[in-house]
C-alpha cells in the first residue's frame, strides 16, 4: 500500500522508481493452554515480516523526496543512500 503510494509520487515527480520484493520472515511461538495437565493443548501464534526495497533512479529531487518520507508511517523502516 505504501509502495504503491511512494510510486505515484515517482511518477508525478518524473523519478524512475524499482520495487523488489524479498521473500516473507515468519515467526512462530507455541503456547501451552492448560501449563500443569493437558500437554497436547497448545496454542499457536505466527508474526509476518515483509521486507520491500524501492530504488529511485533520479537524485535530483532528493530534497523533495525527503519531505514527502518525513510523514511516512511508524512501522516502515526507510534509509536514504547517494
Amino acid at each position: 500500500m505504501y509502495t504503491s503510494y511512494l510510486q505515484i509520487i515517482a511518477l508525478r515527480l518524473k523519478m524512475k522508481s524499482s520495487t523488489f520484493s524479498f521473500p516473507k520472515e515468519k515467526k512462530r511461538i507455541t503456547l501451552l493452554k492448560s501449563p500443569h495437565v493437558n500437554k497436547k493443548a497448545k496454542e499457536q501464534f505466527e508474526i509476518k515480516y515483509f521486507k520491500t526495497l524501492i530504488c529511485f533512479d533520479c537524485c535530483l529531487n532528493l530534497k523533495i523526496l525527503k519531505n514527502i518520507l518525513a510523514n511516512k508511517p511508524k512501522s516502515i523502516l526507510l534509509k536514504i543512500k547517494i
